[in-house]
């Protein structure tokens, strides 16, 4: 098991400063090429703020090397999202583990009953990780990157249960991304 802390901004730095290739991909369709790593690392931390964000750290190097969490988009619905640094992989069934024993119980106990997030298309290590998470595609949004990709809308619903026995290993491919 490796090390969960809450989201703060020097490491959510460190992640943004050390994304992984498809997560460096994803955001530059998302927010346009040569996006600022540092605002990414802001923004995070602000919508973090309310406890709804969290830390994977390596326990050989104690590096931060994933961020995961979600944000208030309305009354009953939270984004999400899950990004990291190509250490990420180390800590996938941690990160798991916690989305499904903490976060998930955490934002049904304040009343929250849909997630959702939005992923680059060409991501299917993130299609396999979403729904091995319980989340559903609902739609392709057509062109909406900023160079014209297409991206997937998935969500979450309470009224939906998310597989409690499947975790992929620690060395799998499997995404580390919720876009929002």
């Amino acid at each position: 098991m490796h090390k969960v802390t809450e989201a703060a901004f020097l490491p959510l730095q460190h992640i943004a400063a050390n994304l992984r290739l498809e997560d460096l991909e994803e955001f530059s369709a998302a927010r346009g090429e040569g996006f600022d790593r540092t605002k990414l690392a802001e923004e995070t931390a602000w919508v973090a703020r309310e406890g709804l964000g969290w830390i994977a750290w390596r326990n050989d190097t104690d590096e931060p090397v994933a961020t995961w969490g979600a944000h208030k988009m309305n009354s009953g619905t939270v984004g999400v999202w899950a990004y990291g640094t190509p250490g990420w992989a180390r800590t996938i069934r941690t990160v798991t583990r916690h989305i499904r024993s903490v976060m998930v119980p955490a934002l049904l106990k304040l009343g929250y009953h849909r997630a959702e997030c939005r992923a680059l298309a060409s991501r299917e290590d993130t299609r396999l990780w979403l729904t091995s998470l319980g989340f559903e595609r609902e739609a392709v949004l057509a062109e909406f990157g900023t160079r014209h990709e297409n991206f997937v809308l998935y969500a979450w619903t309470a009224s939906r249960a998310a597989p409690a026995d499947h975790i992929e290993d620690e060395e799998s491919q499997l995404p580390l991304r919720f876009a929002s």
